[in-house]
């Protein structure tokens, strides 16, 4: 019984938990995230990565983890805004040191040339200080310096702090042909497609790869997103 018991614990402290009861994410993505894995969320203009990525985002710091946020969209007080919305309230997470948030949306605005952001991600370690680090969005903060050899260079680097237990999720545009060494290695990849439909945009959720997961992990998701409420997820026959 005790044996059992501390295998069970050792798989639960290898999973970073998303649960929330609101939805059912964390039990359709097999129980958490790995620790010391890389995650790739892409999608379309609109197809809600940044929305899924917020959700996760939630899901840690309501389960006692830490996390940085790199938002190329919002500022602070824009991003607090959009959480609240979805009734994700992050502030008390800011407050604590639970939660870091670095917006460079007001660089993005003038023509200051971006070529060294993929530099500086290699070398600002206040960066990889929490347990997971999301870059919203990978492909919008590095697009002045990215290329494939640039994009397994940074891989090499996570794969660094990988060992040190750290998390890395990223989204991306889903046309960035520079992200192909990230669509390969990543442990985890997901891939948003939205379809048109009587109701107005349908997302679906692909989950293309899904290494090191603990419990059944469902190939598709069906989302989407309510004021309010925050992410849902629809009953959809398909399922891995």
């Amino acid at each position: 019984m005790s044996g059992a018991l501390l295998e069970a614990g050792a798989a639960r402290q290898d999973l970073y938990s998303i649960h929330l009861k609101q939805d059912e994410l964390a039990l359709k993505m097999g129980g958490g995230i790995p620790r010391g894995s890389t995650m790739l969320i892409e999608g379309g203009e609109g197809s809600g990565r940044s929305v899924l990525s917020q959700r996760i985002l939630y899901g840690l710091l309501a389960n006692g983890h830490t996390a940085t946020y790199v938002s190329t969209e919002m500022t602070m007080r824009d991003f607090i805004d959009q959480m609240y919305s979805l009734e994700y309230k992050v502030d008390k997470y800011l407050l604590s040191g639970a939660f870091q948030y670095f917006p460079v949306y007001p660089l993005l605005g003038k023509s200051r040339n971006r070529s060294d952001f993929l530099l500086k991600l290699m070398t600002s370690p206040q960066l990889y200080s929490k347990d997971v680090l999301i870059i919203d969005s990978f492909s919008t903060l590095t697009k002045d310096s990215l290329d494939e050899r640039n994009c397994i260079q940074y891989m090499g680097f996570l794969k660094k702090q990988m060992k040190l237990d750290k998390t890395i999720l990223m989204t991306t545009d889903e046309t960035c042909k520079a992200v192909d060494p990230l669509r390969q290695a990543s442990d985890i990849y997901m891939s948003i497609k939205m379809k048109p439909s009587g109701q107005g945009m349908v997302r679906m959720v692909n989950i293309m790869r899904y290494q090191r997961a603990k419990h059944k992990v469902d190939d598709q998701m069906k989302i989407r997103i309510e004021p309010g409420i925050g992410l849902v997820i629809e009953i959809t026959e398909v399922s891995g």
